[in-house]
């Protein structure tokens, strides 16, 4: 199988992986503390530690502590955003605007990174928010979903700066290190929130905790293995394989049909997300064999 052909099957693995992890995380989210979901969400990812021996040896060899902090604070309050955006707004939003981070990338890159972009992928990141608005506006109407509006905003644009920060990461340390540290720091940085607030599950909700845990490494092993393939500038563009999967999956577990909102504005940033990142393959690559979901 060609490695194009190959990394698209993993990413449309990781997209599909996500939006399950994301519904789990959904349907807890009524039950358990968005704190408590976060965490759990993270210590699944314990499991990429496999060989934990090898964080304490490669600490070592850690360069740029200024860029792990900042992608590790980024990234955790990218988690906690995500996970209360899916608990208080409908799957399909909730994707759609954390799905927004592609189009933000060429923001964060020159913000952080100082690179330029031409006027075609600044007109994309335009006609990509437009189409978010578009999106969104219905909700705005709503009281009770603003916050959830602005936790997925807030996480958006930390999942953004995150991906960034490890391409700058990638320069001076080794990717699997990468992993290490943050799998690492979200665990310490979710625990002492979820015990404050901590919520026995029931016996019913550890499947899907499982679930919630276990679909989320998957998708981060199974974006690994994509970036091992192909540039991102390919395969970034899949992220918002998603969107589509998560208003599937919304309508069918949780009843909530896309409307004509939905449609029109998830159509435009379908379509912004891969015109940002087609011009753009050579400056967005952020290194290879890294999970970028959080």
């Amino acid at each position: 199988m060609k490695p194009l052909v190959t990394a698209t099957v993993w990413a449309v693995a990781s997209a599909v992986a996500f939006s399950i992890s994301s519904a789990a995380a959904k349907f807890l989210g009524q039950k358990l503390p968005i704190a408590e979901l976060s965490f759990f969400r993270a210590v699944f990812g314990v499991l990429l530690l496999a060989g934990a021996w090898r964080f304490v040896v490669g600490a070592r060899k850690t360069r740029d502590p200024w860029g792990h902090i900042i992608r590790c604070g980024l990234g955790v309050v990218a988690l906690y955003g995500f996970m209360h955006a899916l608990a208080t707004l409908p799957l399909a939003l909730a994707s759609l605007l954390f799905v927004t981070r592609v189009l933000l990338l060429p923001v964060a890159a020159r913000l952080m990174l100082g690179e330029r972009s031409g006027p075609a992928v600044w007109s994309a990141v335009t006609i990509g928010f437009a189409g978010a608005l578009v999106s969104l506006w219905p909700a705005l109407t709503i009281p009770e979903l603003r916050l959830g509006i602005a936790a997925a905003l807030v996480a958006s644009v930390s999942s953004a700066g995150s991906q960034v920060a490890v391409r700058r990461l990638t320069a001076t340390n080794p990717a699997g290190l990468i992993v290490l540290i943050y799998t690492a720091v979200s665990v310490a940085a979710t625990l002492p929130f979820a015990l404050t607030g901590w919520v026995v599950p029931l016996p019913s909700d550890w499947p899907i905790l499982a679930a919630l845990g276990g679909f989320a490494v998957l998708a981060q092993f199974a974006a690994a293995k994509a970036f091992s393939k192909a540039p991102v500038g390919f395969l970034a563009p899949l992220d918002v394989l998603a969107v589509p999967v998560g208003a599937l999956l919304g309508l069918v577990l949780f009843g909530e049909p896309p409307t004509a909102h939905d449609w029109i504005g998830g159509g435009l940033v379908v379509i912004a997300a891969f015109f940002v990142n087609r011009p753009s393959e050579r400056r967005l690559e952020v290194g290879r064999n890294i999970p970028h979901r959080m």
